[in-house]
């Protein structure tokens, strides 16, 4: 009897310990810019070198896993004689220099979505950079005063397992 007892205690035991070895991604909500927020997984850690002008800049190399945002003040570009119509507009105008060094681009038709309440655009794009297939899930998120460039990346074989912490990292974008 005692031993079915400690069967049954290990067996437990085996059990928490591989459904916690299995649990989905801790997300950290981070504060960030002028003030807006987003949940960032616990295996990225903080960078500055992504990016010269990204507010935001995550990263975790082993996974291949990368995020920037860029915000853009909607004054700031009224002033340099930009005024855009809505994310669609703004995305329309970004895509075509970002895409430019990217070799052999598929990307996907862009999608209206709405992320806590601000109208949003995004789009996936895939190709190769420097001989190395990429993945790219690019948002662009509208609010009142700012227009703000969500763009994720990873080789391309990552994509299906780091596009769901991804899509739950921009979905969490709030001012």
């Amino acid at each position: 009897m005692k031993s079915f007892k400690y069967f049954f205690a290990l067996t437990a035991l085996l059990t928490v310990f591989i459904i916690s070895a299995n649990a989905q991604t801790k997300f950290i909500e981070r504060k960030i810019g002028h003030v807006y927020y987003m949940e960032i997984p616990d295996y990225m850690t903080v960078t500055k070198d992504l990016n010269d002008v990204a507010s935001l800049q995550y990263q975790n190399t082993l996974k291949e896993a990368y995020v920037i945002v860029i915000e853009d003040c909607k004054d700031t570009l009224e002033t340099l004689g930009m005024k855009f119509t809505g994310p669609q507009d703004f995305y329309d105008h970004f895509i075509g220099d970002f895409s430019k060094g990217i070799g052999e681009k598929e990307q996907t038709e862009t999608k209206n979505i709405k992320i806590n309440g601000n109208d949003a655009v995004q789009a996936e794009l895939s190709g190769k950079f420097k001989d190395l297939p990429i993945w790219y899930l690019i948002t662009v998120v509208e609010s009142p005063h700012y227009f703000y460039k969500i763009i994720t990346w990873t080789i391309g074989e990552n994509k299906d397992k780091l596009k769901p912490d991804y899509i739950k990292m921009v979905n969490s974008f709030h001012e």
